[in-house]
């Protein structure tokens, strides 16, 4: 009862029937194997499509605002997209080398280019006063985190930075004659730090801090990173904790982030909670993956870059 079914076999290409199967079974392997790595193909690219859109929403948003780009937020932006290159294929400009190459194009007018390397090159940190009237620096981008670590400290200053991600160096300025620096004053600055990092969202964040004369540059390291000699101890930084205005500049200039490094639109993609909690649960594999590193991993990891 069932259906009659004509099968023709290739006499000319192979020899028997059994030999032509078995080529058949194993070219059907073959794609099916093909198939498993087309499909995670597209699901690596679909991520990466969707980081980069978001990143596309973030600048359009910040273009479309009337108020002055802050620099810290494109620097955010440029290490988001950094950190997931593998996905998405960023590969960071050379903004110097595009500089010079522009200016070469206009008549290599080379006083011009002096003047405006110079200009490039000037720290422009922010600037704020702590409780007991300390300065306090926070850098807007890697030149101005460059500069707070090796040009405008002095021995005597705390350094802070959230730890474990991206985030600004700040400074907590204690010169000679000027007050001793107060539990209000650690707490300001480490608040700062907190806010300006990709930890903003947290309630609180862990804040590593240590004396400017700790703060060394590894070798071959790039512009703004460095490394700690001697760590001081740990704070909690509250980013809520920051000034109103501070809150509303981030926000006009298009810096209000959720969990994840991405900026709230008031309304979230689809799968945006379920990427969270895939991360969350990477983060966590990750925490115990690394409780479980031998002593020689362990020396190793504590020369990471900050």
């Amino acid at each position: 009862g069932g259906e009659i079914v004509e099968l023709v076999l290739n006499t000319e290409k192979y020899g028997s029937a059994q030999e032509e199967s078995d080529d058949l079974f194993a070219l059907a392997r073959k794609m099916k194997r093909g198939s498993l790595v087309v499909e995670q193909l597209m699901q690596k690219s679909l991520e990466g499509e969707e980081i980069l859109r978001d990143a596309m929403l973030d600048l359009e948003s910040m273009a479309d605002d009337d108020t002055q780009l802050d620099e810290g937020t494109l620097i955010l932006i440029q290490e988001r997209l950094e950190r997931t290159s593998k996905k998405t294929g960023f590969q960071s400009p050379d903004i110097d080398e595009t500089n010079e190459t522009t200016q070469k194009s206009r008549g290599n007018n080379k006083a011009k280019k002096r003047s405006n390397d110079k200009t490039g090159t000037e720290p422009n940190p922010r600037e704020l006063t702590s409780p007991s009237g300390h300065k306090v620096l926070v850098g807007r981008n890697r030149r101005d985190n460059e500069a707070i670590c090796f040009q405008l400290s002095k021995p005597t200053d705390i350094w802070m930075h959230s730890r474990g991600c991206p985030g600004a160096h700040v400074l907590l300025c204690f010169r000679r004659g000027s007050p001793e620096v107060k539990e209000e004053d650690l707490q300001f600055a480490a608040d700062l730090a907190a806010f300006y990092s990709d930890a903003r969202t947290e309630r609180r964040a862990p804040i590593t801090t240590a004396e400017s004369k700790h703060i060394t540059k590894p070798r071959g390291a790039p512009m703004g990173a460095v490394s700690v000699r001697q760590e001081g101890k740990t704070l909690a930084g509250r980013p809520d904790n920051v000034s109103d205005d501070l809150k509303e500049a981030r926000e006009k200039s298009g810096g209000a982030w959720d969990e994840m490094g991405y900026r709230k639109l008031g309304t979230r993609a689809k799968n945006k909670k379920k990427t969270a909690a895939v991360e969350k649960t990477k983060k966590a594999k990750t925490r115990e993956e690394a409780k479980g590193k031998s002593k020689r991993q362990k020396r190793k990891e504590e020369g990471d870059w900050y």
